[in-house]
C-alpha cells in the first residue's frame, strides 16, 4: 500500500476503486442485492381486505344482543387464546367486534396450528376472508375473545332445549372476610355447586365454615343442565387442586375446620376452566400455580 501524508494521497491512492468512472456506470433506478419477491410466501401472508357486507341485516341484531350481554356483564372480554377458534365465537379486533361464522377448508399448518380462510362478519357492515393465522396474530396484538353467555357456557356439553333438565348451578364467591389471612390471599375465590339458587345458599355464610365464617359476594355463577354437577365440581376441583387454600377455620363452638372449596386463581383463568370442560378441552391442559395460568400438559 503507497504511504499516506497528504488529502491529496488519500484523492489519489483510490485502493478500492470507489472514484474509479472508468467501469461501466450503474443507474441508481436499479435495485440491487434485494431478493425477488416468493409469491407462494406472498399468498401465504394475504390479509383479505374488508368489503362492504350487503347482507349485514342478517346479522346486525345479533352483535346489538352480544354488546348487551357485555353491558350487563352476561358475558366478559377474555385475554385471547388460540383455543377460542371455533365457529360462531365472538371477538373484539382492535376495538371493533367480530363474529367468525366460518373456517373454510380447515387444515394445520407447518407449525401444526389450525388455519384456513375464514368468514368474518364486523360490526361495522364489513365482511373479511383473511386467513385464520392472520387473525390470531391480530387478536394477540389487539384483541379479545367474548366469552359464552353465561347462561351457555355450558351447552357444549349438551344442546339444550325446552325439555332439558337443570340440575343445578357451579357458582364463584370472593370472601368479604376482615381476617387477615383470608385477606392477604390474592386471587381467592371459592368454586362450589348448589341445587339452590346461590343467593339462598349463601344467605348465613357468616356462620358456616365452608363460606370462612365471612359474607361472601357472588362473582358469577352458570347454570347445569343434563350433567352430573357433583362430577363436574369435582373435576374443577381436581384441576385447580394444587392451589387449594391451606387455612384452619374455627366455628362458633371452637371446633376446627378446614374448608376444601376455596383456591387461588384468577377469576378469568376459573371461568377459562370450566368453558374448557364445557368444550372437552380440557384434558389437554393443567393449572401451573407458579404463573397462575393454563398450560399444556
Amino acid at each position: 500500500m503507497a504511504d499516506i501524508n497528504s488529502l491529496d494521497d488519500i484523492l489519489n491512492s483510490d485502493i478500492f476503486g470507489i472514484l474509479d468512472t472508468k467501469k461501466e456506470e450503474i443507474d441508481i433506478h436499479t435495485l440491487v442485492n434485494v431478493p425477488k419477491i416468493d409469491k407462494d410466501r406472498a399468498d401465504a401472508d394475504f390479509v383479505a381486505r374488508r368489503k362492504r357486507f350487503n347482507d349485514f341485516d342478517r346479522y346486525e341484531e345479533m352483535f346489538i344482543q352480544c354488546q348487551k350481554d357485555l353491558k350487563e356483564g352476561k358475558r366478559k372480554l377474555v385475554k385471547f387464546n388460540e383455543r377460542y377458534f371455533k365457529k360462531g365465537a365472538f371477538f373484539i379486533l382492535k376495538g371493533v367486534m367480530v363474529y367468525l361464522e366460518d373456517i373454510l377448508n380447515p387444515k394445520k399448518d407447518k407449525n401444526s396450528k389450525l388455519d384456513g380462510r375464514t368468514r368474518l362478519i364486523f360490526e361495522n357492515g364489513t365482511y373479511s376472508n383473511m386467513l385464520l393465522r392472520s387473525l390470531g396474530k391480530g387478536l394477540y396484538d389487539d384483541g379479545y375473545f367474548v366469552s359464552e353467555h353465561e347462561d351457555r357456557v355450558l351447552d357444549d356439553l349438551n344442546q339444550i332445549t325446552s325439555e332439558d333438565r337443570q340440575n343445578g348451578y357451579i357458582y364463584i364467591l370472593k370472601s368479604l372476610s376482615s381476617d387477615d389471612k383470608i385477606v392477604t390471599k390474592r386471587n381467592l375465590y371459592k368454586i362450589g355447586f348448589s341445587t339452590t339458587a346461590v343467593e339462598a345458599r349463601i344467605k348465613n355464610a357468616k356462620l358456616d365454615p365452608t363460606y370462612l365464617m365471612a359474607d361472601v359476594q357472588i362473582v358469577a355463577s352458570f347454570k347445569v343442565y343434563n350433567v352430573n354437577p357433583h362430577k363436574l365440581e369435582q373435576l374443577i376441583h381436581k384441576f385447580f387442586a394444587n392451589s387449594c387454600l391451606g387455612v384452619d377455620i374455627v366455628d362458633e363452638k371452637g371446633n376446627v375446620h378446614k374448608p376444601r372449596e376455596w383456591f387461588i386463581a384468577p377469576l378469568d383463568v376459573i371461568e377459562e376452566v370450566i368453558m374448557l370442560i364445557g368444550n372437552g378441552n380440557i384434558v389437554d391442559y393443567r393449572y401451573d400455580l407458579d404463573s397462575e395460568s393454563i398450560v399444556l400438559k
